[in-house]
């Protein structure tokens, strides 16, 4: 809960000119009239007036002193960002060719919208063959087109099992870089994931924690040789991001006039959830929503303070506009920086602001930030675009425009006998509106109250389950509790139970799982609290009862819906009562089943109910659990009642 903000002066007009008016007998005895007719009075009640103005207006925090109180936590607050998105360029021409970065992109109507931010490499050749998988392949050709997903490595993927990528020619390319992009079937939470991994491993963050994968290429009657110069972002096909590696010499098809592969192969390790994949495209290239402007002169500093120069059409993007000074013998300027505001600026910085929404830079005034010097002609590059705008949907960016721009970077494009076609298969995102300072405000309170020490059993369940880079989906904490001496307390140990996101009845973490997250609680643990990550032991829980129908109910329906009902309350990841998995160590009671079974449409009431764990006889009570356990549907025995005698006799049977 936040302090109260305090009232430096809660004094109102009122009580100000009465206190003014209580100090004349002592200040100025002679003064007898002190009516409001008074000349005197008058001054004091327009002091007052003043006065109260003036406190109200202390009492206020400045939006400058607002922004500076969430430096202090590390909060800088956002200008507007630029929509980003990534495109394939197909080349239908003999040979490659190479783009610099900075190619403007435009959408269907031919209009630029978008600039490649990275050199790019145009191969000829074309992806035509997708296949997942080990001795018997997958072909994903036809859902990576349409952008269906797949598993990148089949459904069990193990050491030896790869994705193959077939192109319709070889990549023979001296001296180039080829480039693949991956999304995975979450690519939209992807890049939150890269920067988190980045924040925890800026050195080793493209390392999986558990799995170890080679790119290939086919060489023929040499087998499967290494690629060269592989740059990998995708963790083993686990994240969105590029693959970049040299073009291989000697590539060969599999088959005579068969595609020629590459591969991404696992080499040693398995996956707790298998990844899946949305696309993979070729000749990929990161691009932004940007236009470069040429330099523009944009006119004279006459060393005014707060000199405003109009950059042209809005908006501009943040952090793109260079200055560049010359003054009357040519000597020239060009260390000036651009800076959101001169808050943090001194008299002798070299800088101007940038008011992006306007298209307008402003200088300093000699406090903050120096004046431009008088008589230097001022020039100025920059690039439009940034805000929300740029958040195009997929299949919008459609073609490389012949503009004097792309021109003036590829004078070959011009000459192409057959254009460069642009794919863009994933919509353009972040895209943004400059940041309000209520919401930086808001960042910073939840980064100064976030929990980055392992205290309490909350903590360290909070930060098991942001470990980065790890699928985690539930956690619990015990404390006291080794898992090799269960039976006996333990002071100072905590036991965390930990569970991965993984579609099976019982999905378990691996040792490598397990070593990461204590890895990453490893640096936030109180020195004295040893912190112990294991797999769940799961019971399975069967059920036997007799359902007993209304007249008009499919007892066959009855049956499946009773049965999906048990399976998906006993499930560990998506039941129990509140439908976010069944909780650590709950007992499973009688009266919930029972409860759960009459609430079946079609079934009136339910007898001869009994619970069993494993192969224990089943019994009429509850079922009790240890604190590492979890519960999973075992067999589920449901019978419907016949007649009522039958029922009546078969239920008394039954009935606990």
């Amino acid at each position: 809960m936040p302090l109260p903000e305090p009232a430096l002066d809660n004094r109102r007009h009122d009580q100000l000119v009465a206190e003014g008016r209580a100090l004349i007998p002592r200040l100025a005895p002679a003064w007898t009239d002190q009516n409001v007719t008074d000349p005197g009075i008058t001054l004091i009640e327009l002091g007052a007036w003043l006065t109260e103005q003036n406190v109200y207006r202390f009492d206020r925090v400045s939006q400058q002193a607002l922004r500076a109180f969430v430096r202090l936590v590390g909060v800088e607050p956002r200008m507007p960002l630029a929509a980003q998105a990534v495109v394939s360029l197909g080349n239908g021409n003999a040979a490659g060719i190479g783009l610099p970065a900075r190619v403007q992109l435009a959408d269907a109507r031919g209009v630029p919208a978008f600039e490649t931010t990275r050199e790019v490499f145009a191969s000829p050749a074309s992806l035509v063959s997708v296949q997942a998988g080990a001795a018997s392949l997958e072909d994903a050709t036809t859902r990576n087109t349409a952008g269906a997903g797949f598993d990148a490595f089949g459904p069990r993927p193990r050491p030896g099992h790869a994705l193959y990528l077939g192109f319709d020619q070889a990549l023979d390319a001296a001296g180039q870089a080829l480039a693949l992009h991956v999304w995975t079937a979450g690519w939209p939470e992807d890049a939150a994931g890269q920067a988190a991994l980045q924040a925890e491993d800026a050195r080793h963050w493209r390392a999986h924690y558990r799995v170890r994968t080679a790119w290939e290429f086919d060489a023929g009657a040499q087998g499967w040789l290494p690629l060269a110069e592989v740059e990998d972002e995708t963790r083993a096909l686990s994240l969105s991001g590029f693959v970049r590696f040299a073009a291989p010499q000697g590539h060969q098809p599999r088959a005579p006039g068969g595609p020629f592969y590459i591969r991404c192969r696992i080499v040693r390790g398995r996956f707790e959830c298998p990844p899946r994949l949305r696309h993979v495209a070729f000749n990929a290239v990161p691009c932004e929503h940007a236009l470069s402007v040429a330099e523009t002169e944009l006119g004279l500093a006459r060393g005014h303070a707060q000199a405003e120069f109009a950059l042209g059409e809005a908006p501009v993007l943040a952090g793109s506009v260079q200055l560049r000074l010359q003054d009357a013998g040519g000597t020239q300027q060009s260390d000036w920086q651009e800076v959101p505001d001169f808050e943090r600026a001194g008299p002798f910085d070299k800088v101007f602001a940038l008011e992006p929404e306007r298209a307008l830079i402003r200088s300093g005034d000699g406090l903050r930030g120096t004046i431009l010097p008088a008589g230097h002609r001022v020039f100025a590059r920059w690039r439009t675009g940034g805000g929300p705008a740029g958040n195009l949907e997929a299949g919008t960016l459609a073609g490389l425009p012949a503009n004097p721009h792309n021109l003036a970077l590829q004078p070959a494009l011009g000459t192409l006998a057959t254009p460069l076609a642009v794919a863009q298969e994933v919509a353009a995102t972040g895209g943004a509106e400059r940041e309000p300072l209520a919401s930086a405000q808001a960042r910073a309170f939840e980064l100064a109250s976030a929990v980055d020490k392992a205290v309490t059993l909350d903590d360290i369940e909070r930060i098991a389950l942001a470990t980065p880079g790890v699928p985690v989906a539930r956690v619990r904490a015990v404390a006291g509790l080794h898992p090799l001496l269960p039976c006996y307390p333990a002071p100072g140990v905590v036991t965390l139970i930990v569970i991965p996101p993984c579609p099976r009845p019982a999905p378990l973490p691996s040792r490598a799982l397990l070593e990461a997250v204590e890895r990453h609680l490893d640096t936030r643990r109180l020195v004295t609290c040893e912190i112990q990550a294991i797999a769940p032991r799961y019971r399975r829980i069967g059920v036997e009862a007799m359902l007993h129908l209304d007249a008009d109910a499919d007892p066959a329906q009855v049956l499946r819906s009773g049965e999906a009902a048990l399976r998906a309350f006993l499930d560990p990841l998506d039941g129990g009562p509140e439908g976010r998995g069944w909780p650590f160590g709950r007992t499973v009671y009688r009266t919930e089943v029972m409860a759960l079974l009459a609430g079946v449409p079609g079934v009136a009431r339910v007898t001869g109910l009994g619970l069993q764990i494993g192969a224990e006889p089943g019994g009429c009570g509850n079922l009790a659990l240890c604190p590492h356990e979890l519960v999973r549907p075992g067999a589920l025995r449901l019978s419907v009642a016949g007649d009522l005698a039958r029922s009546l006799k078969r239920s008394d049977a039954h009935e606990c």
